[in-house]
């Protein structure tokens, strides 16, 4: 090989480490200077106070520090459509920049294959950050209800408080209405699960569905060991400790078509506590989006606040976030159909 060949050879072993090293900060420096001043918009599409809002304010105020540029943390609670109004507008309205993301319900991955003509998105076009827990979720009745079981709404009607009809509030009990035959009479329309609960309390409502294990070990451990709210049905493909003996909605099927139902209707609840951006971000936004996510997650501070707060974290990257919901999502049809089917009233 010649000298010029050799030199040429050399500088361009060079060019390729130096670009190895440098493309990464380039990229981040770029992120940096998009964020750096700027506000990150979480958006919330229920009310204050429930547990959306909870991990959704918890993460964000978070992820902020961990993302290139530190922008400042807004919440915008957007309640409406049992959260479809706000992922909607995420979607379809707001910025595609990496500005804005979202804490979505786990049903909401499921409602374009489901046919809802208002969930104007695709689950698989959303950048998937990542997700906070891992839960099951639950129906509770309360103590002055004196309901005790799933099993007691075969010989009465169970009032159940819901927020929208893409909710798991609406839809967990209409599953168990039509595929189970309980009698639910399901009450829609409350702005977040705060309020059903404070209605449950009250003696508006016997039951509700949707509280999470992590929910049940955490703020609402009291309600839950002082026997103020009473587990009636549990939907985890087996019993968890926060629930006690109250039944495994799977062992209440009585064939295996049933059974696969309700694993497509139940089995996203356990991708508890998502978040996405919207499509069109760009792609090292991405990037640093879901590195923040599990910087977030992983931290000692996040960590700390949420064992003040009682919350459980079981999170998820975001890319075993999009594989799990592109295993559901992969439901044969006539499954999905009949799910459609049972999960409205």
């Amino acid at each position: 090989m010649g000298l010029i060949a050799k030199s040429f050879l050399s500088a361009m072993c060079g060019l390729l480490f130096t670009l190895q090293f440098t493309l990464p900060a380039a990229a981040t420096d770029a992120v940096a200077n998009f964020y750096k001043g700027r506000n990150l918009t979480v958006l919330i599409g229920f009310s204050v106070g429930g547990g959306v809002d909870t991990y959704g304010r918890l993460l964000g105020r978070h992820l902020v520090k961990h993302l290139p540029g530190n922008p400042s943390f807004v919440p915008q609670n957007m309640p409406g459509g049992g959260g479809l109004t706000a992922l909607n507008y995420l979607y379809n309205v707001s910025p595609k920049d990496g500005s804005h993301i979202i804490i979505v319900l786990p049903s909401h991955a499921l409602e374009p294959a489901m046919g809802n003509a208002s969930a104007r998105w695709d689950p698989l076009k959303l950048n998937w950050l990542g997700n906070a827990s891992k839960d099951v979720p639950s129906c509770i009745a309360s103590d002055r209800s004196g309901i005790r079981s799933i099993q007691d709404a075969k010989a009465r009607e169970i009032t159940v408080g819901a927020t929208g009809p893409s909710s798991g509030t609406f839809q967990h009990p209409a599953a168990l209405a039509n595929i189970l035959g309980y009698r639910l009479k399901i009450i829609s329309g409350y702005q977040g699960t705060a309020q059903v609960r404070l209605a449950m309390e009250s003696g508006e409502l016997d039951a509700m569905c949707e509280l999470y294990s992590s929910v049940a070990m955490g703020p609402h451990r009291q309600e839950i060991e002082s026997g103020k709210y009473v587990p009636i049905v549990q939907m985890g493909v087996a019993k968890h400790p926060a629930f006690g003996n109250a039944p495994v909605v799977y062992d209440l099927a009585s064939n295996d078509k049933q059974r696969k139902i309700i694993g497509f209707i139940f089995g996203a609840s356990e991708i508890t506590r998502p978040f996405a951006a919207p499509p069109g971000v760009p792609a090292e936004r991405v990037a640093a989006l879901r590195k923040a996510f599990w910087a977030a997650v992983a931290s000692p501070e996040l960590k700390a606040e949420a064992d003040r707060m009682k919350l459980i974290l079981d999170p998820m990257t975001g890319e075993q976030t999009e594989g799990a919901f592109r295993s559901i999502i992969s439901t044969p049809q006539e499954i999905i159909e009949e799910a459609k089917i049972a999960i409205r009233k």
